[in-house]
Formats: C-alpha cells, structure tokens, sequence
C-alpha cells in the first residue's frame, strides 16, 4: 500500500517537474529571442518590428509548436490512467500513514511535550514520580516518591473513554495532574487522542501481560504458582467466569495479598492497594495516621463484605464500574474503577480501536483470591503488608 502510493506520487512530481522545464525552457528562449532596448518606444513597438514571414512560421516554428503540443498530451495521456491506477493504493497508504502520524505526534508529547516518560517510563513501563504531601492546612508533610503505573497495559483495564477521562482531568491528590483542555490542562483534544494512540502502540501482547502477574507469583511462592496455574488450566471451557474453579482459602489470600499490594509488579497497575489504601503507591501503606496520608483514589474496602455479595464484588473487578451506575451503598458509580478482568475495548474493531482479547489483566482465579482477600480485611485472616522492598514510614507531627 505505501508502495503505490510512493509510485504515485513520484509519476505525479515527474509530470509537475516536466512541465515547470518545460515553461523555464520556453521564459529562456522568448527572453534570448528578445531584441535589446535601442532607444526610442517606438522602435520597440510591436507592429514595427518584422516578424517571420508566412512560409517561416508555416513551416518550422509551427512543426515545432505542433510536436511538442502532442508530446506533453501523450505524457498526459499516459500519466493520468496510472494515476488513476494508483489512486486505491494512495488511499490505502494514506490512512496507514495518517495512524503512523498520530503515533508519532503522540509519542513527541510523550517524551518531549508534556513529558509523561518522565514519570510513567519509556514506552509505558512505569517509573517514579517525586510528590510533595501537604496536610489539611496545607503545611508541608514529607516528599515522596511515588510509583507511577506501568501505562504499557492499561488499555488492557480502561477504555478508550476512561483513558482519555484520567488524562483530561487528572488524579486529585497525586502526582497525575489534569493534561486535556477540560480539566484546566495545556493539550487539546486533538493531543490527547494522539497521546492515546501512542500508548495504543506500546501495549504488550495479551501473553506478556498474563505472564506479568505469574511470573511474579512464581518468584515469590512457586508451589502457589503451580496450585494457580492447575486451577486456571481447569477453568478452560465454556463456563462463566464467575464460576470458575477457585483455589483454596488459604492460597486466595496468599495470592490477593500478592495482587492487592505489590507495588513492584509493573510499578503497581496490578495493584488494588494503590488506590484503596493511603499511602500504598509511595510506600507507606497501612500505617495508622490515615488523616495524613495521600493517594487513597477509592473508598476503604474494610467492611466490603457487608454490602456486596461475592457475585456483586466479582462482577465489579472483572467488569469495572460503569458511568452513573449504583454499586453497593454508592448511589453514583465512579468509572475510574476500571475492570481488571474483562478487556473493556474488545469487540470495538469496527470503530477503529485494536482488538487486543477477551481477556484483560487477571485471570478468574486471580480475581476471586483479590475477593477472599478484600472481604477479610476487616480481621486477621487478610496479611496488610507494605510494600515489598520499601522502608518503614517516618514519624510525622500529627501522628496518631
């Protein structure tokens, strides 16, 4: 497709250099045919000045005029047809070039306009953010840093929608700040959805994301690793979700504790704990002074058991929160909830979006061991740990 429409438009500059020769050629020649100026007007005036005499200009000049009219209608003749030839093929390229364009404008606002690798990574990796925390009164806390998500995956848990609503308006109360016009921020529209096709372009494969998860599961406790890949392996058919085949109690919350609050998996997109729990995304989670804390994005889910059903709760991770929808005791459903299970933009081919699978971050029994885990922890049986590899919280001022 690029092909032809590099053909094309190589016949098309041919033809324009050929007749812009053509004209110099003919500027040059009437200019040297020119007399020079001798004096007076009147011996430079036009019907003073002898000119061919009729078998001259009937003979010579006129074979010449005549030669070279049929020699640019025979480039033309020939020229047009493969142009229209071509024209498919041009059309083809163009729409294939005009997404290679967006890519590349998007990726210049990545690296260099607003500079999002400073935070998120190359190519989406995640990365660190430095954050300054202020308490109520807007006094100075701590500074921190802030484990920014891994962006390679998350059109594996949002929506195109969703996606484009965090970048317009921003994340209160992190280091996320509102990029799109209708949030206050410096990029159009026209930027945003260009930013959305750059991250479009460096989402991992379905496999790579899958494995993500599971190969950390496996470097931290590899006999629950095997327990989670013989159940997953059971889980293949035709059955719902919903219903899969689950591990035991024991090893979903071992796995939710793993899921719920890594920060190192994929600088914490996995995790649960970097929205629900204070403190969690620069490593300070589940410490006892809440009312300084930052980074809590969703409720508490201490106490989740009592108002949902484990099919209400399933249904919410796998499938995310919907615009407007009720869920539980909320009258208003938040969409930044995104789903962990089910892919949101599967299905959408049609409207110019990639089809990366059915399935999106976690798989059933991973998103059953979150459950088990959320619906504990409000006793003892759910392990609250911080961070792996982080470094216990200072004391602040205030401190409860």
């Amino acid at each position: 497709m690029i092909v032809a429409a590099t053909t094309q438009r190589v016949v098309g500059f041919v033809i324009f250099a050929v007749v812009v020769v053509g004209v110099i050629a003919w500027l040059i020649a009437n200019m040297r045919a020119s007399r020079a100026e001798v004096g007076s007007e009147i011996e430079l005036a036009a019907n003073r000045k002898p000119y061919y005499d009729d078998e001259e200009l009937e003979g010579k000049k006129l074979n010449m005029a005549l030669f070279s009219a049929a020699g640019l209608l025979a480039l033309i003749g020939v020229a047009l047809p493969l142009y229209w030839l071509a024209e498919p093929g041009r059309q083809e390229g163009a729409v294939e070039m005009f997404q290679e364009t967006f890519v590349d404008r998007g990726r210049e606002l990545y690296e260099v306009g607003a500079q999002c690798v400073a935070c998120h990574g190359g190519e989406g990796s995640g990365g660190v953010a430095t954050y300054i925390i202020n308490d109520q009164n807007g006094q100075f806390v701590d500074q921190v840093s802030w484990a920014a998500p891994a962006l390679n995956n998350v059109l594996y848990r949002y929506s195109e929608e969703g996606v484009r609503y965090v970048l317009n308006y921003g994340r209160p109360g992190s280091p996320m700040a509102a990029w799109g016009g209708p949030g206050g921020g410096p990029l159009t529209t026209q930027q945003i959805d260009n930013l959305i096709d750059y991250l479009w372009s460096v989402q991992k494969d379905p496999v790579a994301v899958a494995a993500t998860i599971d190969d950390s599961v496996k470097g931290l406790d590899e006999g629950l690793y095997t327990r989670m890949m013989e159940v997953r392996k059971s889980n293949r058919g035709d059955g719902e979700p919903v219903d899969a085949n689950r591990l035991s109690r024991a090893d979903e919350l071992a796995l939710g504790e793993i899921i719920f609050n890594n920060q190192e998996i994929a600088a914490g997109s996995y995790s649960c704990a970097r929205c629900h729990v204070a403190g969690a995304s620069y490593g300070q989670a589940w410490q006892p002074f809440a009312r300084l804390q930052k980074g809590a994005l969703g409720p508490n889910l201490e106490g989740i058991q009592d108002i949902s059903t484990e099919q209400q709760h399933f249904d919410l991770i796998w499938n995310g929160m919907k615009p407007g929808a009720g869920y539980f005791s909320r009258k208003q459903g938040n969409p930044q909830m995104p789903a962990f299970g089910a892919n949101p933009n599967t299905g959408q081919a049609e409207q110019g979006i990639p089809d990366k699978g059915e399935f999106g971050m976690l798989k059933a029994e991973q998103v059953w061991a979150v459950i088990t885990y959320e619906r504990n922890l409000s006793n003892d049986s759910a392990v609250k740990s911080p961070v792996a590899g982080t470094e216990s919280s200072p004391t602040f001022v205030g401190q409860q």
